[in-house]
Parts: C-alpha cells; sequence; structure tokens
C-alpha cells in the first residue's frame, strides 16, 4: 500500500491539469482580494462629504416617515418582521469601513465553492484519464488487487482535498487579515470566520471526493463537468422553484447546496409556507433550521454510497 500511495501521489502532482488548476485557483482567490480590499479602506475625504450629506438626508426622511412606511407595508400583507425599517447605520452608507467579518465571510465562501468545484474536475480528470487512456490497465498488472489500487487513489484524493481546502482557507483569512490591519482596521469576528474557514476544508473535501467516484463511474472527464453543471442547475432551479412551489421548500432539507451550506456556515436555514396554499405573496412562512451535524450526516451518506458504487463498479469493469 505505501508503495501504491507514493506512485499515486507522484502521478498527482505531474500532471499538467493538477498545477493548472491550482494556479488559476490561486490567481482568482488573490482577484477576490480586491473585493475585500475596497470593502475595508476607508473612504477619502471627498467621499465622506458626499456620503455624510446623502446619509443625513435619508436619516431626516426616517424619522419622518419611517412609522408610516412600516404602517402602510403590513397593510399591504407584510409581517412585522419583513415590513420593519431599521435605523440606518454608517457603514450601511460607506461611511464607515465594513467589518472584517462581513468583509471575509463572502470572501471564504466564494473560495471555498470555487476551489471545491476546480477540485471536482481535477480529481475527475485524474482517474478519468487512466480510464479513457486505458493506462489504468497497466497499472492494474503492478499491482492486480483492485481494492488496493481503488484505495490508494482515494486515500491520496482525500489527503489532497484536505490540503487544498486548508490552504484556501488560510490563504483568504491570512491576506485578508493583512489587508484590513494596512487599513488600520479590527479584526472583528477573526475567530468566526476562522471557525468558517476550518469547515470549509470538509466542503472542499467533499468536492473532491465526489469528483473522484464520479469520474471513476463516467470514466470520462467531460461526463463529469457535465454531471458538476447539471448540479449547480439543478440547485439553482430547485432554490427558484421554492418562492412559487410548497414541494420545493420540503425537498430543500435533501438538497446537496443547501447541506453544503449548513456544513460551511455551521447551519443554515430555508423557509416553508404555512398555509394552506401554494406560497403567494399574502402567504405566510416558517423559517426551518438545518444543523451542521445534519449536513455531516447528509454528505457522509452520500459519499459514502458513491464510494460503494464505485467500488462495486471498479471491480467489475473492463479496464483493457
Amino acid at each position: 500500500m505505501i508503495h501504491a500511495l507514493r506512485a499515486e501521489t507522484r502521478r498527482l502532482f505531474s500532471r499538467r491539469i493538477t498545477l493548472i488548476s491550482l494556479l488559476g485557483l490561486l490567481a482568482l482567490i488573490a482577484l477576490f482580494q480586491l473585493q475585500v480590499n475596497s470593502q475595508v479602506a476607508p473612504p477619502s475625504a471627498a467621499e465622506v462629504a458626499q456620503l455624510q450629506r446623502d446619509y443625513d438626508e435619508y436619516l431626516q426622511e426616517w424619522e419622518a416617515n419611517h412609522e408610516k412606511w412600516e404602517a402602510d407595508c403590513v397593510e399591504s400583507g407584510g409581517s412585522v418582521e419583513e415590513c420593519a425599517q431599521p435605523h440606518p447605520e454608517l457603514s450601511e452608507w460607506g461611511l464607515a469601513p465594513v467589518s472584517f467579518r462581513d468583509a471575509v465571510t463572502p470572501a471564504i465562501s466564494f473560495a471555498v465553492y470555487l476551489g471545491g468545484m476546480v477540485l471536482f474536475v481535477a480529481m475527475a480528470s485524474f482517474i478519468g484519464a487512466e480510464a479513457t487512456t486505458g493506462s489504468l490497465a497497466n497499472w492494474l498488472t503492478f499491482i492486480p488487487n483492485r481494492t488496493t489500487v481503488l484505495a490508494s487513489k482515494l486515500i491520496v484524493v482525500s489527503v489532497f482535498s484536505c490540503a487544498v481546502g486548508a490552504a484556501v482557507g488560510l490563504l483568504t483569512v491570512a491576506s485578508s487579515a493583512i489587508l484590513t490591519t494596512v487599513h488600520g482596521q479590527p479584526l472583528t469576528g477573526l475567530d468566526a470566520v476562522s471557525a468558517m474557514a476550518a469547515r470549509g476544508v470538509v466542503v472542499v473535501a467533499i468536492f473532491g471526493i465526489a469528483g473522484f467516484a464520479v469520474g471513476l463511474l463516467t470514466g470520462s472527464t467531460g461526463a463529469s463537468i457535465g454531471v458538476l453543471l447539471g448540479g449547480v442547475f439543478a440547485t439553482y432551479t430547485l432554490s427558484v422553484l421554492a418562492f412559487v412551489s410548497r414541494w420545493a421548500q420540503y425537498v430543500a432539507p435533501f438538497s446537496p447546496g443547501v447541506n453544503l451550506q449548513a456544513i460551511l456556515n455551521g447551519g443554515t436555514t430555508y423557509e416553508v409556507t404555512t398555509g394552506p396554499s401554494a406560497p403567494t405573496q399574502d402567504a405566510g412562512y416558517a423559517e426551518r433550521t438545518l444543523s451542521l451535524v445534519q449536513g455531516l450526516g447528509y454528505w457522509a451518506v452520500v459519499l459514502g454510497a458513491l464510494i460503494a458504487i464505485s467500488w462495486a463498479v471498479f471491480r467489475r469493469r473492463d479496464v483493457t
């Protein structure tokens, strides 16, 4: 097994797509830091003067009319929570920099999902290329035990995916912290964003392992990319249908995207209609919670099933 692990590791790092994928991922994460920098940077004196005037004008209007706005909204069918008109905050008007936590949270989410999709394709190609070219048959002549071969590949994929996930989170948090410190802003919520980045390692690993399993089942990198795009499209369609269809709301706990979000955010929420009819503008909604444990359990079952099916197919597949 040790020799197989070494060989698989060398093959993974010798592949051109692995290097290109990592460089592209690094470039896109670095590019997103421009957005973080613009949020944590304090505005210029001229911008502050203009924004202050706009803020003061709106604040006067809010103080004079916010109660009427809320009452009109409730009369039109909205709930008290939906119609609430909170006091305008300086940070919302750009007069104060966005907090470190608010600026970095979307950056981590972007980096984790981008890293996950990149790894999905790279790991699918890792095994798909072997199946397409027939090199897998040559490899089995050196190690005729298919269980050992599959286990060595899966271990390398899992460790590599976790390493990439950790690097993605560390790079995002560290670079964002440096930018925030340079602009003289406090690192508010550093513990929370660090925990989110740590949970992101699991999300990236899920993508990597799933990509490997799908690549093994399809035997093609192109088909695996099609599965990924199909999954993204289905998740988006389901989220849109949730606004107009009750069944889509109740399917939400079984959605791959919602469960990934539960892992990354340490829990997530979704809404279901409480009225007797289909969702409408006047319908009531209740909030449901999907916990971190539920998200982890969901993906443990999904990955377990994918690996088991892949192993069963690999044992019987003709790889010549």
